[in-house]
């Protein structure tokens, strides 16, 4: 019966975008291009404010707090945007961001280095996150057929009269006790979504949820560029792990930038770095960020932000090839969300909301077919991330705890002798791939289109070249400087005296 209610649907026309943050936006964005009308509710009730820096400066959204945090904006949501919402990008530079292109950073860190056409696919954004929202929301809401209404909760979803299994989304309750009928509802609510809940009241599956600790926290800061001050050189990776602590460059717009630092919440000295004189003490005495922060350079603009709490989370709406509920979507945080700290969220959230957007393009009729066509793209195309991801971070766990104990985790051989495969493969990531990032082209094209989400995660190391190079680089780590770095006792001993 279901089967036969779902090929009958009538073609999906009206959209309702339960978020109006990065995702909601960017599904809005995606599926008014394929010719839908899209309403989105947001519940923070603050008005898009005059410009960027009134948004950065007063901008209030209680139910976003991660826009107060250090930013990423891929070459993957670059070329997204380059190739299906040129308009939007133009207006995302004119708005004050700017490029970080590859073939600058090669041009200053390796001069001479060959350069392959696809390279200039390598360009992210530089900009902080309220500037891209507001350049997003503000562009969302002058296209046709899209309706943003702020101050609007969500209560529930409103299930069709034909109880079929699985239960089908016709609309939504609303906190003010009206309901709002939708041919597709759209979850973009983020972490904190309900979508669980909200299907389990209809009597649909309870989506199965994945979710474990990122094994951090962290902190950021927003800085600008004193007047006539040049911005330090940003060459290579924006940031690099010392084991026990994370730290990060993120180039802004308007001659701003930020720098976070991230711990394990189970290393107790660590965590003064939620207080503002711990974290200037420490950006200033780290060799990479200290050029950033020093006074004579850049001023901070933004006190210091800090989230906890971190995990990565992944929400199944199909199982077994069925969707537990049809009419319905999950698109960013609200269906995968990973460690912040890698600064892939808001491009992921814009992969996912074209892909939600080309699969009702394909299936405007069919509801399973829809869910499935959708399931499967997650799982091509964002699931890798998010297994990468979470492998990396209890990786990252059982280090930290290992420095805090004393312990060495890069040592590539046991006491007795035997290989330790755990030790050796941090050793090569630490004393080969990381040094080699600095000397050779090839490896560090590989490791940003990585990075970028250009190429697949698994595909680092399945290319014998790379791997040869990368070998190359480790053999001769007896032969050069370590890099740079101070060790756990001696920020310690810093966070101590701040």
């Amino acid at each position: 019966m279901s089967a036969v209610r779902q090929s009958a649907e009538p073609e999906i026309r009206e959209v309702v975008v339960v978020g109006g943050s990065v995702a909601g936006l960017a599904s809005a964005l995606a599926l008014a291009g394929a010719g839908r009308s899209v309403t989105v509710l947001e519940r923070d009730a603050a008005p898009l404010p005059a410009d960027p820096a009134e948004a950065f400066s007063g901008w209030r959204r209680p139910g976003s707090p991660q826009t107060r945090h250090s930013h990423a904006f891929l070459a993957r949501l670059h070329n997204l945007l380059r190739d299906r919402a040129p308009r939007l990008l133009d207006e995302i530079f004119a708005a004050g961001a700017s490029a970080l292109r590859f073939r600058d950073i090669v041009a200053r860190a390796l001069p001479g280095a060959p350069l392959l056409p696809g390279d200039d696919d390598i360009t992210l954004i530089a900009c902080r996150r309220l500037t891209f929202e507001w350049t997003l929301r503000r562009h969302v809401e002058a296209l046709p057929g899209v309706r943003v209404r702020s101050g609007c909760s969500v209560a529930g979803l409103v299930a069709g009269a034909d109880a079929g299994r699985p239960p089908h989304v016709r609309g939504l309750h609303l906190a003010d006790g009206t309901t709002l009928a939708a041919d597709l509802v759209v979850d973009a609510s983020g972490r904190r979504s309900r979508i669980r809940a909200w299907l389990a009241e209809l009597g649909a599956a309870v989506p199965r949820e994945e979710s474990e600790t990122c094994g951090i926290f962290y902190s950021s800061r927003f800085y600008r560029l004193r007047e006539g001050a040049q911005m330090p050189v940003l060459d290579g990776p924006m940031g690099a792990d010392l084991g026990f602590l994370k730290y990060g460059i993120f180039p802004g717009d308007a001659r701003s930038f930020s720098i976070t630092l991230a711990a394990s919440p189970d290393d107790a000295p660590l965590r003064a770095l939620f207080r503002q004189r711990a974290f200037e003490a420490l950006a200033a005495a780290l060799p990479a960020t200290a050029p950033w922060v020093d006074p004579a350079v850049a001023v901070p603009i933004s006190g210091v932000v800090a989230m906890a709490n971190l995990r990565n989370t992944r929400r199944f709406l199909v199982e077994d090839g069925e969707p537990v509920a049809t009419g319905i979507a999950c698109v960013g945080d609200a269906l995968v969300h990973t460690n912040p700290i890698v600064g892939r969220g808001c491009t992921l959230a814009f992969v996912n909301a074209y892909l939600l957007a080309d699969a009702v393009s394909e299936h405007p009729r069919d509801p399973r077919a829809l869910a499935t066509a959708l399931d499967a793209r997650v799982q091509a195309e964002i699931a890798p991330w998010y297994e990468a991801v979470r492998a990396q971070d209890r990786d990252a766990i059982l280090v930290a705890e290992a420095i805090r104990a004393g312990r060495d985790p890069y040592a590539p051989n046991r006491p007795d002798g035997s290989v330790d495969p755990a030790g050796y493969l941090r050793s090569l990531l630490r004393d080969g791939f990381v040094p080699a990032l600095r000397e050779d082209v090839v490896v560090l094209r590989a490791f940003m289109r990585i990075f970028n989400l250009l190429d697949a995660p698994a595909d680092l190391m399945r290319d014998p070249s790379f791997l040869a190079r990368v070998l190359g680089v480790y053999q001769r780590r007896y032969q050069r400087e370590p890099l740079a770095g101070p060790s756990r006792d001696e920020v310690v001993s810093q966070l101590a005296a701040a």
